[in-house]
């Protein structure tokens, strides 16, 4: 079984933009609205899911329902553990690219 901690950072240090992105073709059809990043639905097919960037979760305002990172890899087949080992090296990955990045002045 993951760890707490890990399932905490899997769903709230990985934007759930980057996962989208890593997702490609496979990911959900997603864009820019308002300012805010949406995503289509997984639930309803709506494209009402918006996602607040402080802690990476969605919410769609057409079925209420909420989703993070972990719960997108499930809509999609993933099993549990597929998906925590995913999101897991996707975290690494960001986290590695976040570190290199350097700071505007």
């Amino acid at each position: 079984m993951a760890a707490a901690d890990l399932l905490r950072r899997l769903r709230n240090d990985l934007p759930m933009a980057v996962t989208i992105a890593n997702l490609g073709r496979e990911g959900p059809s997603s864009k820019m609205r308002d300012g805010r990043f949406c995503l289509l639905c997984p639930h309803c097919n709506d494209m009402l899911a918006y996602i607040n960037p402080r802690n990476s979760l969605a919410h769609c305002f057409s079925c209420n329902k909420n989703l993070n990172n972990i719960d997108l890899l499930l809509t999609l087949d993933f099993d549990f553990a597929a998906a925590v080992a995913i999101l897991e090296n996707w975290l690494n990955e960001y986290q590695a690219r976040q570190g290199r990045a350097k700071p505007r002045k």
